[in-house]
């Protein structure tokens, strides 16, 4: 009678731990702005395995110019989205290297080669940036804080 005593309520937390991980919070990320609207521009520089900064804070609705530069030796890249989405991507690149990629918003840049992203952040909340290439992806991260206004 006792293991029926203990195995109930590591049962019934097992059933409700496993429903509360595979519901995935969903984050409004943003989307490419409008020029006119910009209020300040954000420069990043992108060394070999780091973005610097690697934090970034903007404020609900602004409208920002990400101005990135590979200052690294090798070729790099940038993209926007949540931790979920953008570790489905680096694995993409790890499984298929030579397959053709074409995700939208993303920034190709080989070293010394700067490019611009103007990007609307609607929403509170964070929204996450990385490298996806193959061995680039554990430490080439960052977040962009958005702060309710």
């Amino acid at each position: 009678m006792n293991k029926c005593r203990l195995i109930i309520p590591f049962a019934t937390l097992i059933l409700f731990s496993a429903d509360s991980y595979s519901k995935t919070e969903e984050v409004d990320i943003g989307h490419r702005g409008n020029d006119n609207n910009v209020s300040r521009t954000v420069e990043l520089t992108q060394v070999d395995n780091l973005f610097l900064p690697a934090e970034i804070s903007v404020n609900e609705g602004e409208t920002i110019r990400l101005v990135v530069k590979n200052g690294g030796s090798s070729r790099h890249e940038m993209i926007l989205g949540s931790i979920p989405d953008l570790k489905e991507i680096a694995n993409r690149r790890r499984k298929f290297p030579d397959k053709p990629h074409d995700e939208a918003d993303l920034l190709r840049l080989e070293p010394g080669e700067q490019k611009e992203l103007i990007w609307q952040f609607p929403s509170a909340g964070i929204v996450n940036f990385a490298c996806p290439l193959p061995g680039h992806f554990k430490r080439m991260r960052g977040t962009i804080t958005v702060e309710k206004k």
